[in-house]
């Protein structure tokens, strides 16, 4: 139950991100001062708490190529590539294309563990994908020629993201949820520094208007810091697969969210996915492979 409810709020936290992102980038932030800003602000949060929470030895010998993949995956070339990809393409765009990580999620982690899907997991995740995307495409998509790189960079963005996920279930075997961000935002700290410091530098921070910089401080401590860290625990417990199939909850947050502040109205087509995605999701995670573990009685660790 813990780790549903810290995927729930990993999903309603990221429901804004699109849209503010948009607000942020590039009219006041490049891509690489933003990316640097999100890395750099977590890891100093996640060693600050980490050392006086946990300071949990760690063995390199073993380990520290798998912080580094992880940082790199996880944390530098997957946001670069997102805010990159947001910079020349449309929120709408990219909130569609990240709804294929739960996709890439499954294969990856299935290969992981050595299991064939099960054949309602296959179904469940086909019917949520479809409801998640025909929810957010309810008003209209953009995809163009215009759109074309951004549209590019999000995808790949997708797949990075879904390697992160599944990786970091080695490191959950060993170690906390802070150590493990600690250490991975500091590798992604060290590869995006040569790319996003100087534009960081050059930002023009006394011209950013008060709504745009509280947008900007949601999103290092809310979708930088404590998104990875429920993210971590969830997959410590639950595994990557359940992480990634609530990513089909953010179109419903979004919309929800959008119902709330009155710019977007729900019609019965949009409650039909809303009932389908919730319906589909459930049935998928009785069958990823942390649970079909778990009912065999074995662990899927490893």
């Amino acid at each position: 139950m813990k780790s549903h409810l810290a995927l729930f709020l990993v999903s309603f936290l990221y429901a804004v991100l699109f849209s503010w992102a948009g607000q942020i980038m590039p009219n006041y932030l490049s891509a690489e001062a933003f990316v640097w800003l999100r890395i750099a602000f977590a890891a100093t949060l996640f060693h600050l708490i980490g050392r006086a929470l946990s300071n949990e030895k760690i063995n390199w010998k073993l380990h520290w190529r798998e912080f580094a993949i992880c940082g790199f995956f996880g944390t530098s070339a997957n946001m670069y590539l997102f805010f990159k990809g947001l910079e020349t393409t449309y929120p709408i765009n990219g909130a569609v294309l990240m709804l294929f990580t739960p996709l890439f999620v499954a294969i990856f982690d299935h290969i992981r563990v050595k299991q064939w899907p099960k054949p309602i997991f296959i179904l469940a995740v086909a019917i949520a994908a479809a409801a998640s995307v025909s929810l957010m495409t309810a008003n209209g998509v953009k995809f163009s020629e215009k759109t074309l790189r951004g549209d590019i960079w999000i995808a790949i963005n997708a797949i990075f993201y879904a390697v992160y996920l599944v990786r970091v279930k080695k490191l959950t075997a060993h170690y906390k949820p802070i150590t493990i961000n600690r250490y991975t935002f500091t590798f992604g700290l060290l590869f995006i520094t040569p790319f996003g410091i100087h534009e960081f530098i050059q930002t023009d921070w006394v011209n950013i208007p008060t709504n745009i910089g509280l947008k900007i401080g949601y999103i290092l401590v809310f979708t930088s810091f404590l998104v990875y860290l429920l993210n971590a625990y969830a997959i410590q417990h639950s595994g990557p697969t359940l992480a990634g199939l609530y990513i089909y909850l953010q179109p419903i947050l979004a919309s929800i969210i959008a119902v709330f502040l009155q710019t977007d109205t729900l019609t019965p087509n949009k409650m039909l996915y809303i009932a389908l995605v919730l319906v589909s999701t459930f049935a998928a995670s009785r069958f990823t492979p942390k649970f079909q573990s778990n009912l065999n009685g074995k662990s899927s660790t490893k």
